[in-house]
């Protein structure tokens, strides 16, 4: 996808605005002292630990260590960016009977600081970790008012333990206060065995999405094609889409295969109405460029490296239709929009009609084409992060699954580093995901890292690898030849992982058709498929 266009990054915090948000809630909201004669503060007594159940960022640790305050307290608010769970643990002294814990969280919609979805609750006795089962949010992530919720847990007789964790999950940014654990050091509860053991390795690492798995349908190496907008960089003819599928040396010799599989997208600027989704088909589907020269390539590459018959995965994409965008179009004699409406008040209806709408026109499009050089292997969802917050957002995407599914078809999803939803690929319908590592975009900025972490959260949930390049120069380059390395080091080298490209628009296609140090990006990336070294001559 072209950069512009491309959404890559975290949600940043005004810190300002934070402490405007934290004064006001800090003088209305104050924590109640207990009355004499009720269960004592356990909080004071123990040691309160904070750790990060996932991968470490030190980008999002220096977001989040500009609000430091005392999770115990109701003065100020702790601030967490991203990262996984945060476990929040208090160790006691001595085994104590545990009758409440709670926590409060803070939501500010316009500053990206959303209600945890839930909040577990868990007890160690012996060395085994017990849990009491988790609490959801009461209210809908989509709720735009400025408040505040406890989450909490209780039980009048009580729970032998000695230390008590809660397990918060932090999409994007939580915020939290007023840790409280309270109990009777005096007094022996239930057994914290009586209730559900915490499953040893239940996070356990799944690996990288192997080219061979079933549900990455024989993806290796997956090049993003956008087309329908930005003149010539949107348009591809049968020459241009040539060098993407066999390597051609610098003598003009295609020695040997390239990407597999070509997923086309809408560039950024094609709007998500009807009227411009029905252009983007009418110019995907026009012969001579785009599909049409794809499957004419094919052709061509095929007599060239002698492999009759085969034929080029195509992945399609399906828009992404925001709540609250007003106007999409006319479906069957009625106006669809999004805004939401008292009988569809998440405009999911409205959402679904756009898509079911979409998804007849494109596969009716493919249908008519009978392109004897392509396989159309799935459909992909063009929106790089999970927006829980928006509403009937998990219905949306499932039902957008499920209409992939309808056609015998995978929906696969490729989110930026650090976007909502990551951990629950699975669970929101996808059949693959790919993460994009947003490394080289950083330039003089980026770290390494970044890969290395990018890397281990894929392994942690079975995820391919996005590969991006972002310019030709000697930085670009010696930017992305760290990345290929890290992969590489990582378990996600050549035959090891399924991987995206992501090239800008068109560079590796300009970077073939170079000499000297503007060619080397695309001679890597070419090694890089191949896992052996590739030379320009023979």
């Amino acid at each position: 996808m072209a950069l512009a266009f491309r959404f890559r990054g975290a949600v940043a915090l005004s810190a300002c605005a934070v402490v405007g948000a934290v004064a006001a809630f800090a003088g209305n909201l104050h924590a109640q002292t207990a009355p004499s004669g009720v269960p004592q503060d356990l909080t004071q007594e123990g040691q309160v630990t904070v750790s990060i159940d996932g991968v470490p960022d030190p980008v999002f640790a220096a977001e989040e260590a500009k609000y430091p305050g005392d999770i115990t307290s109701f003065d100020t608010w702790r601030g967490f960016s991203h990262q996984g769970k945060r476990v929040i643990t208090l160790t006691l002294p001595k085994p104590a009977d545990v009758v409440s814990v709670s926590v409060r969280a803070l939501q500010d919609f316009p500053l990206g600081i959303y209600f945890p979805r839930d909040v577990e609750f868990q007890f160690e006795m012996q060395g085994r970790w017990y849990t009491a089962g988790s609490e959801a949010s009461a209210y809908p992530q989509s709720t735009r008012n400025v408040m505040a919720q406890t989450f909490s847990w209780s039980s009048p007789r009580g729970v032998e333990a000695s230390a008590v964790r809660i397990v918060v999950p932090v999409d994007v940014w939580v915020f939290l206060d007023g840790f409280d654990v309270k109990g009777y050091t005096t007094r022996t509860g239930a057994a914290a065995s009586t209730l559900t053991p915490v499953a040893a390795n239940l996070d356990k690492p799944l690996g990288p999405l192997s080219p061979t798995a079933p549900n990455a349908y024989g993806i290796r190496n997956m090049l993003l094609v956008e087309t329908g907008a930005n003149g010539s960089l949107g348009t591809w003819s049968e020459q241009d889409f040539v060098p993407m599928l066999g390597y051609v040396n610098d003598r003009g010799q295609i020695t040997a295969p390239l990407f597999d599989t070509i997923l086309f997208l809408p560039y950024g600027s094609v709007p998500t109405t009807q009227a411009g989704l029905s252009a983007y088909l009418q110019d995907l589907f026009s012969p001579g460029k785009q599909l049409s020269a794809l499957n004419e390539a094919v052709g061509y590459v095929n007599q060239v490296l002698h492999r009759p018959g085969f034929k080029e995965r195509v992945v399609l994409s399906l828009p992404y239709f925001a709540y609250g965008q007003a106007a999409f179009g006319t479906v069957a004699g009625s106006p669809v929009q999004f805004a939401g409406s008292p009988t569809d008040p998440d405009a999911l209806q409205a959402r679904e009609t756009a898509e079911s709408w979409y998804v007849q026109q494109l596969l009716s499009d493919w249908n008519r084409a009978h392109f004897t050089n392509l396989q159309l292997v799935g459909l992909y969802w063009n929106e790089e992060q999970f927006r829980e917050t928006m509403p009937g957002e998990a219905a949306y995407v499932q039902f957008a699954s499920q209409l992939a599914a309808s056609h015998h078809l995978p929906l696969f999803w490729i989110p930026f580093y650090g976007a909502a939803g990551i951990a629950d690929w699975k669970a929101l319908g996808f059949s693959a995901a790919w993460i994009q590592p947003n490394f080289v975009e950083q330039g003089s900025q980026a770290y390494l890292a970044r890969m290395v972490n990018a890397a281990q959260t894929a392994a942690q949930y079975g995820m391919g690898v996005e590969v991006e390049l972002t310019g030709i120069s000697y930085q670009d380059q010696a930017l992305y030849d760290s990345s290929l390395a890290q992969l590489s080091a990582y378990g996600f080298g050549s035959n090891q992982a399924s991987h995206a490209y992501y090239d800008g628009s068109k560079l590796l296609l300009t970077s073939a058709r170079s000499t000297g140090l503007a060619r080397v990006a695309y001679d890597t990336t070419a090694s890089f498929i191949a896992g052996v070294a590739l030379h320009g001559g023979s």
